[in-house]
């Protein structure tokens, strides 16, 4: 494996390959009316850019621009990878090419909308790490922008449905995405003091994180349980989401980034379960 190719799959994070990749599986799911829209070669062309270059782009632009915090980072040393001086070049060109094609693709979207909301995923990827604006180093900006991995979902269900999902759902996989971010971002706390970066974590601290992880998760599962009820008994496993933060809450003792690392999992078990849930009574 040449080292260019180890790179890229080590930015692209392939642990949280499904962050992005399942989401718009998920939304295409939710929008087909015939299975055989599985087929189509568009379908399949999204769903591998969700999968890799979104993800190789996404992480490459933040690992580029985050060389203050990741030399404290110990996450870098094991779970992800630190990149070097050398590796700056190689990455930019990577970075660039995700680009490309995602620039490709958003050319062949159905209508201006569709290109808008592919439009709004690369540059909220920039935006999140980039300099000046760098919304990861701005409280509250920095889990309100990680809606960003929900736009695959929308960019899927309207490309086969042309209108946005309602509001109602829309604001429970916001606060979904806020709660992810705002619990990631807890066993960073002291890589970021260290680093002089200021995000909502480090802003509030630990403990209110945790609590505003479960406020966030709570009503999440609140909504798509009992106000709109989506994909019945299945649902009821959303509930899993605020138990979560619950019990670091009630267990000081307990080991965040542990729990952190599992998330991955988890995430791919229950977003397996929902698209098998959604699409089998769309094939029978």
């Amino acid at each position: 494996m040449s080292r260019i190719v180890r790179l890229a799959l080590r930015i692209s994070r392939p642990r949280f390959w499904l962050y992005l990749g399942g989401t718009y599986l998920i939304g295409y799911a939710i929008g087909i009316t015939s299975p055989i829209q599985f087929l189509n070669p568009l379908f399949a062309l999204h769903l591998f850019f969700f999968l890799f270059p979104a993800n190789l782009y996404l992480y490459g632009v933040n690992d580029y621009y985050d060389e203050d915090t990741d030399i404290f980072n110990p996450k870098k040393e094991d779970k992800e990878y630190r990149v070097t001086t050398k590796d700056r070049r190689t990455l930019l060109a990577l970075i660039l090419a995700s680009f490309t094609f995602g620039i490709i693709l958003m050319i062949f979207q159905p209508d201006i909308l569709a290109m808008a909301l592919f439009g709004a995923f690369l540059l909220l990827s920039i935006l999140y790490s980039a300099k000046p604006i760098r919304f990861k180093a701005r409280p509250f900006l920095d889990f309100m922008s990680n809606f960003l991995y929900v736009i695959p979902a929308i960019l899927a269900f309207y490309q086969l449905r042309f209108f946005i999902p309602p509001v109602l759902p829309l604001f429970a996989a916001f606060m979904w995405t806020s709660a992810m971010h705002l619990f990631s971002a807890v066993p960073d706390i002291d890589a970021d003091k260290q680093a002089n970066i200021t995000t909502t974590a480090v802003l509030i601290g630990a403990v209110p994180s945790l609590i505003l992880c479960f406020t966030f998760w709570l009503t999440f599962a609140i909504i798509l349980v009992f106000i709109i009820p989506w994909n019945p008994p299945w649902n009821l496993l959303m509930f899993v989401y605020p138990a979560i933060p619950l019990y670091l809450l009630l267990r000081r003792r307990a080991n965040i980034e542990k729990v952190y690392w599992l998330y991955p999992y988890w995430n791919a078990l229950f977003g397996f379960l929902l698209f098998f849930t959604i699409t089998i009574p769309k094939i029978f």
